[in-house]
């Protein structure tokens, strides 16, 4: 017969009392306090309430949201859908217009922001140049992305070039774009050269190349496509930013649209919005489609006709005999031969 106190297990009792002392691994386990996370909750509802006195925000407009959206929207479809008549059609000529100007700035900003970026560029990556030179560089690129367009524009480019639509309006403008694009784009393409197969830069060198035949053989092949696309969407969102500059009388769509606001002409008001919201659908699904095409290639498409045969599939040796259908002899001979 068994012995009770050799088969007690840990934690088991004999004649009442524990085996064993009781531990903190014998307790249950405490739940973790909640003080910290309360005391973080509270602090960032303090600092929200004291940004929206601070700003002397009046939330009692949102309960009157609903109702100034509908008629609001009411007065800019009734411009939207009324008869085209000859006023009408001058609305919509002139808001486009101003659209495709603002476009027009959005690509010349783009280029000399990609003029500019693509050396920039090279200069910022640390696989690329000299520690010295990367500092010195990333330094002024910080600088320039730390100082938004509307800011080169109102502070630099207008007073240099001129105020209002066309002339020296758009050209303030376009240059505003420009220099914020260098920025954006030299750190973006620099991250892309950054990250390059090493394989294609090991063999150049130990090829003998110089610096300029390496960049110009083992790495442009490899990022050019990615910086295509990085272009191609700056120029999306400079279009988007064009159209606030114009706002300031950098030309362009903007001009127009703080025209027809001062006047309080909603139905001219719904024109402008429906034109900008059109044009640049229309260039963003361009744009996408290109970067798409330019990163991911074509698809590949079949001719049409018959299968070819594999130049590197082996031919019928000897002891296969010949290929009757490849037999140039005519069809007498070879029946004469028995094939």
């Amino acid at each position: 017969m068994s012995n009770p106190r050799l088969n007690a297990g840990p934690g088991s009792t004999s004649q009442g009392e524990p085996r064993f002392a009781e531990d903190a691994l014998d307790r249950r386990p405490v739940r973790p306090s909640k003080l910290r996370y309360n005391l973080g909750m509270l602090a960032v509802g303090i600092i929200f309430i004291a940004a929206v006195y601070g700003a002397g925000m009046d939330f009692g407009a949102l309960l009157n949201l609903p109702a100034s959206i509908i008629q609001y929207g009411q007065l800019m479809a009734a411009g939207v859908f009324q008869f085209p008549d000859e006023t009408v059609a001058g609305y919509w000529t002139q808001s486009f217009d101003a659209m495709f100007e603002s476009v027009a700035i959005a690509w010349v900003g783009t280029m000399v922001g990609a003029l500019f970026s693509l050396p920039m560029g090279f200069l910022a990556a640390r696989n690329m140049s000299p520690l010295p030179v990367y500092i010195v560089v990333r330094f002024v690129l910080s600088v320039i992305r730390a100082v938004p367009e509307i800011i080169f524009a109102i502070a630099i480019m207008l007073p240099l070039f001129g105020f209002g639509s066309g002339g020296g309006g758009a050209l303030a403008g376009a240059m505003a774009l420009g220099v914020s694009s260098i920025g954006t784009l030299s750190k973006l393409i620099s991250e892309a050269i950054e990250a390059v197969d090493g394989g294609p830069l090991e063999s150049s060198r130990a090829s003998g190349s110089n610096q300029m035949q390496m960049i110009r053989w083992a790495v442009l092949p490899q990022v050019m496509p990615e910086i295509i696309a990085i272009w191609l969407y700056r120029f999306e969102v400079n279009i988007r930013a064009s159209a606030i500059l114009g706002v300031l009388g950098a030309g362009g769509i903007g001009s127009l649209l703080s025209t027809v606001f001062g006047a309080r002409e909603w139905d001219r008001i719904g024109i402008v919005l429906v034109v900008i919201i059109v044009v640049t659908m229309l260039v963003d699904q361009i744009s996408a489609f290109i970067r798409h095409r330019v990163i991911h290639g074509g698809d590949a498409r079949s001719d049409g006709g018959e299968p070819q045969e594999d130049d590197d599939a082996p031919g019928p040796g000897p002891e296969d005999g010949p290929r009757v259908e490849n037999d140039p002899a005519p069809k007498e001979n070879r029946a004469a031969a028995g094939l």
